[in-house]
C-alpha cells in the first residue's frame, strides 16, 4: 500500500520492533482514546506483548486476537498491522481492514488514520478524508499533515489552501518536519497565509533541522538570494549540500553547477 502512494506524500504509520504494555507510543503501540487508561489491563493484550517482544509473532498473533475479540482497541489496531505485515499470521489485507475499522471505530487515532490511508489508496477520497479528520482532531501530527495534504490537493473535500495552512500548522508545531516544510511552502508562495519569506525561512529551517532534503534546498535557495533571510553564501552551500546528500535531484544539480566556486 505504501509503494502505491509513494508519490502521493501522505504519511503511513511507521512501524517498529518493540512493544509496551502502556498507551504511549513506542514501537508499534499506538494510543487509543478509549484504551489509554487501561491498555495493559487485557491479561490477553498482556501475553501478547511479552511473545511479541520474544519473537513469538504466531503465539503474539493468536493472544492479540483474542484480546481483540473482547473489544480491546488496542489488540484490535495491532493485530491489524500484523495482518499488514504477514507477521504470525498469513498476510491478509481483509483482516488487516476488519480489525482496524474496529479499532477506528473505538476512536482510537491511529487505526482510524491508517484506515484512511487504506481508504486513500482505493481512491475513495471522501471515506479518506472522512477517516483521516477523525485521527487528526485527536491531536495525531501525521493525520494532520495528511489532511493538509488534501485540503491542498482538493481530494475529498474542496480545494482550500488556508485549511491545507491550519492543519499543516497544527502538524508543524509537533515538529513533524513535512508539514514544517509544506506550511514553509505556503509562506514562500503567499497562498492559504499571507507572503513572507521570513516565515517560510524560519519553518524550511526547523524542517532541515529535522533532516527534511527539500526544506534544506529551500532553505539553501534563500540563502543564496538573501530573501527571508541575510545572503549568505556559506549556509547556502551548506544546506545545498546537506539535501544533495540525501540524493535530492535540485540540490546535486546546483552543486554541479556551483563546482568552480566551491574550494
Amino acid at each position: 500500500m505504501e509503494d502505491k502512494l509513494a508519490e502521493t506524500g501522505l504519511q503511513h504509520i511507521p512501524t517498529g520492533s518493540a512493544l509496551s504494555l502502556h498507551s504511549t507510543r513506542s514501537g508499534i503501540v499506538a494510543r487509543g482514546r478509549r484504551d489509554a487508561a487501561n491498555a495493559a489491563s487485557n491479561p490477553h493484550f498482556r501475553q501478547a506483548v511479552t511473545d511479541y517482544n520474544a519473537r513469538n509473532f504466531t503465539e503474539a498473533a493468536a493472544s492479540f486476537r483474542l484480546a481483540a475479540e473482547q473489544g480491546h482497541a488496542e489488540s484490535q489496531y495491532l493485530l491489524s498491522t500484523l495482518y499488514d505485515a504477514g507477521q504470525g499470521v498469513p498476510q491478509d489485507d481483509t483482516q488487516a481492514a476488519h480489525w482496524e475499522r474496529k479499532a477506528a471505530e473505538q476512536g482510537h487515532a491511529y487505526a482510524q488514520a491508517n484506515l484512511s490511508f487504506r481508504y486513500y489508496a482505493d481512491n475513495n477520497f471522501p471515506e479518506a478524508f472522512a477517516w483521516c479528520q477523525r485521527a487528526a482532531y485527536s491531536s495525531l501530527a501525521w493525520a494532520q499533515y495528511n489532511l493538509g495534504l488534501m485540503y491542498r490537493k482538493g481530494e475529498g473535500v474542496p480545494q482550500s489552501d488556508a485549511d491545507a495552512a491550519y492543519w499543516y500548522r497544527l502538524a508543524a508545531t509537533q515538529n513533524f518536519p513535512e508539514a514544517q516544510q509544506k506550511l514553509a511552502d505556503l509562506y514562500n508562495m503567499g497562498k492559504g497565509v499571507p507572503l513572507s519569506h521570513t516565515q517560510a525561512a524560519a519553518w524550511y529551517r526547523k524542517a532541515a533541522d529535522h533532516g527534511n532534503a527539500e526544506a534544506q534546498f529551500q532553505l539553501g535557495h534563500l540563502y543564496a538570494i538573501g530573501q527571508g533571510v541575510e545572503h549568505d553564501y556559506t549556509q547556502s552551500r551548506h544546506w545545498t549540500r546537506q539535501a544533495a546528500l540525501q540524493g535530492h535531484d535540485q540540490a546535486l544539480r546546483e552543486l554541479k553547477r556551483r563546482e568552480y566556486r566551491d574550494p
